[in-house]
This record gives C-alpha cells, structure tokens and sequence, in this order.
C-alpha cells in the first residue's frame, strides 16, 4: 500500500510540473551572461569593471579669418577618447587628437554617479601638448605638458544621453625650438583656457552610439594658433563642432 501511495504522488506530480509548463532559466543556470555596462564617452557614465569604450570622430573650430591672418585653410582634428571601467563608478580615460601641425595626449581618471536619469562626474587628464612644422619655411617645435580637470552633468533619456562637459587647460612651462635654438615663451602663463561642450549621444540596437558636439572654446592664442601668435598671451573665442561614432 505504501509502494502504490508513493507511486500516485510521483505522477501527480509529473502531470502538475507538465501543465505548468517550462520553467525559467535561473540567473545561476549555465550559459547565463551577466550584462556589461560600457558606459558612453563623454556622458557622465558608471561602467562595469573592465568594460571598454572607444570613441572615434572629429572636432573642427570655427576660427575667424581675421585671428589667421586671412588665412582660409581649416584642418579637421582627427580625435580618439576611450574609456575602460574600474568599477564602482571609477574609470580610466585617454585622450588623443591631432591635426597634424598640433598634437595632444592626456590619460587620467573619472568618477561618475548616477541618480535615476541624472548623472554628473568629475575628471582629471594629465598629458603633452605637441605642436610641430617643419614644412613651408619653418622649422619649429612647441612642448608642454597639460593638465586638465573636468566636470560634467548629464540626463539619460533611455536611447539617447545629453551631457554638458566643462574642461579647464592648464599648460607649462612651454618649451621652443626654432632651427637649433631652444627657449621659452615669454608670456606664458599656466590658465590657457576653458571650453564648455554640450554632447548628444545616440544609443544603437547593437552597443555602439554616435554623437555630435556643439560648443565654445576660450583660450590663449599659443593654444590654438601656437604657429602664427606664440608669444601672444590674449584669450579669445571660437566654436568647436563634433561629430563621431563609439564602438
């Protein structure tokens, strides 16, 4: 009787377990994958430990004519930002753009917080400034290091991410070389600027995200036009545009 009471239960419960149906994988089950925060480049973002990001694109300053001497030539600068996760909202950043006549490259750390859709971080690059000619008549070199600290708020709309960055440029001491002969500028001064940068970042379906960036750069004329004023130390401005894809 015991033997026949057990076997009832045993099928009673195979036919329960049949129209319940299948049951859900766990999150322990094999073959689950926990999913990877990657962050964005430029909105203030908490990426999950090791978690990589890199931005591809462009910046072009709108200088007016009248500050290049006439000059109507505008070189786009070719730009690189990436972005690798420590957890715990830190991250590790690197920086590089060139435009061929300048060059700059700068790595350093981010702190980022998010709050339901808002976010802010601060951030803080060390790097080199290299500004180098040596075509057309001249031969010339310009040397700094860099440092630049930052801020940014950020307000994530679910596919699309708007942040406002704010950056201080600070330079020195300078380094010249014209020909053979190496020397300083004489009115440098360590504040070479500001800039304020408003970003729009596009999520797609598959991780990667395209951006575009409008905004303003003030600055010290040896920053921006090292080549035709480098000993000029008035600040003035001009817009930035940005444009660019992450992978």
């Amino acid at each position: 009787m015991h033997a026949e009471a057990a076997a009832a239960v045993a099928s009673s419960a195979v036919v329960a377990g049949s129209a319940a149906g299948p049951q859900a994988p766990s999150e322990n089950d094999a073959g689950s994958e926990p999913t990877t925060d990657r962050g964005l480049a430029y909105h203030p973002s908490e990426p999950s430990l090791h978690a990589f990001r890199l931005a591809i694109g462009g910046f072009y300053d709108a200088i007016d004519p009248q500050v290049m001497y006439g000059y109507d030539v505008r070189l786009p600068r070719l730009n690189l930002d990436a972005r690798y996760g420590l957890g715990s909202g830190w991250s590790l950043k690197g920086t590089f753009n060139t435009m061929l006549v300048t060059t700059e490259l700068l790595l350093g750390a981010s702190y980022g917080w998010n709050f339901q859709h808002w976010s802010i971080e601060a951030a803080a690059s060390v790097g080199i400034y290299v500004g180098k000619l040596g075509y057309f008549g001249f031969d010339a070199l310009v040397l700094s290091p860099q440092y630049r600290p930052e801020f940014a708020l950020g307000y994530d709309f679910g596919d699309m991410a708007v942040s406002f960055r704010g950056s201080l440029l600070w330079m020195g001491p300078e380094r010249v070389r014209v020909g053979e002969v190496w020397g300083g500028l004489d009115n440098s001064s360590p504040f070479a600027g500001h800039s304020e940068m408003l970003y729009v970042e596009n999520r797609l379906s598959d991780g990667a995200a395209w951006y575009f960036g409008l905004g303003l750069l003030t600055t010290r004329a040896y920053y921006a036009l090292w080549l035709l004023f480098p000993d000029s130390p008035a600040l003035f401005t001009y817009p930035r545009i940005a444009v660019g894809y992450e992978f």
